[in-house]
């Protein structure tokens, strides 16, 4: 037969390089063969002296091709510097968040004095401005009825409830008293102080993604409890600067716990149902690819920021109370928390109800049990 009657066949490689280009788009290693395809069939085009076609779709393999490939390299580098971050997270997992380097705020005069409950219990507001850790900060501090002589008063540090332990949280509208108010009836000066991290918009990914990194720069808001440390010591001279206590419920006392193992200048530390072991309470959740990209060293950070990591940091006396029908925290972690300390001399207890779960619990039985135990200490 004439050579240029022959019919013209497509390239095989070309149909090759195009089916994995396409595939490639999202098996992205199969980029790389649509490329080598591709090429294959361009030279086989060229060389057949117009006996093999198909050189449109080969171009179309090739691009889709290298789209794959860039992508994977693209995928590759995310992936290495995940890595990379999350090796650098590890190796310093065990250790206590860092103070140093970082500022303590210059703390403005207070705001206008307000009265609360029916007992002579006053509070004002007191804003910090900065764009460093820690240094832009809500603090709301309450005084007890009467007026406190020099150093003649103690003080309690309560910081917000209800974070998810991967961002912070602001001083609400004003309505935190439930949770404030009782310590100060009980002649105690008290200071309600806000966390780095605060998210205002849930769906935002981005400003998710940013939250988390101010939470974790203020070491799960540590730097936030010694800045609010700082201003009842700075500031209040009715308070004793030798009987500063931390409190708090559920998020706010794993925190609690946590500056009993950064500040070792508290007189004690107070949980009512606290994560004690984030890593056991988060594990499957903390190792998901897709969320460490949106939580970059976020498994290490679970350790770090977790208060039974630093059972052998522990210096000041510790009181955790727990329902025994709470079932959003762990009874057991916490007493688990209360032996390690117990086992190294050191002053834990771990008081329980029945009944009342995570909220209710605390309110009715918990708080009224922690302003005893901090009255004798």
């Amino acid at each position: 037969m004439d050579q240029t009657h022959r019919p013209v066949q497509t390239s095989g490689f070309a149909i090759a390089s195009l089916v994995l280009g396409i595939l490639g788009l999202c098996v992205v290693p199969l980029g790389v063969g649509a490329v080598i395809f591709g090429h294959l069939s361009l030279r086989q085009i060229k060389k057949s002296s117009g006996l093999t076609g198909g050189y449109g779709i080969a171009m179309a393999g090739l691009i889709t091709g290298y789209i794959g490939t860039l992508i994977a390299v693209a995928f590759g580098v995310i992936l290495g510097l995940s890595i990379v971050s999350e090796q650098k997270e590890a190796a310093k997992a065990e250790e206590p968040f860092s103070l140093e380097g970082t500022v303590i705020p210059s703390f403005p005069e207070p705001g206008k004095l307000r009265e609360v409950g029916e007992k002579g219990v006053r509070f004002y507001d007191v804003s910090t401005r900065g764009q460093g850790v820690g240094e832009s900060m809500q603090f709301r501090v309450y005084l007890p009825p009467g007026e406190g002589s020099a150093g003649s008063l103690s003080c309690v540090l309560v910081p917000p409830a209800g974070s998810n332990l991967l961002s912070g949280l602001s001083l609400d509208g004003g309505d935190y008293h439930d949770e404030t108010l009782p310590y100060a009836e009980a002649g105690m000066v008290v200071i309600n102080y806000s966390i780095d991290g605060v998210v205002e918009d849930d769906e935002d990914t981005d400003e998710i993604k940013e939250a988390y990194e101010a939470f974790r720069r203020a070491g799960a808001g540590v730097i936030n409890g010694r800045n609010a440390f700082e201003l009842a010591k700075q500031t209040l001279p009715q308070v004793n600067p030798h009987k500063i206590f931390s409190a708090g419920h559920s998020s706010a006392g794993t925190l609690s716990l946590l500056l009993a193992s950064h500040l070792p200048e508290l007189a004690g530390a107070v949980a009512y149902a606290p994560i004690c072991d984030l890593e056991s309470d988060y594990g499957e959740f903390a190792n998901d690819f897709s969320v460490k990209l949106q939580y970059p060293g976020l498994p290490a950070f679970m350790v770090r920021s977790s208060p039974i990591t630093h059972t052998d940091e522990v210096d000041v006396p510790v009181f955790l109370f727990f329902a025994k029908d709470d079932e959003r925290v762990s009874l057991e972690d916490g007493r688990s928390f209360g032996r390690l300390i117990g086992d190294r001399g050191g002053d834990s207890e771990v008081s329980t109800v029945s009944e009342g779960g995570h909220y209710n619990s605390m309110i009715t039985d918990g708080i009224p049990r922690g302003i005893e135990w901090i009255l004798k200490h």
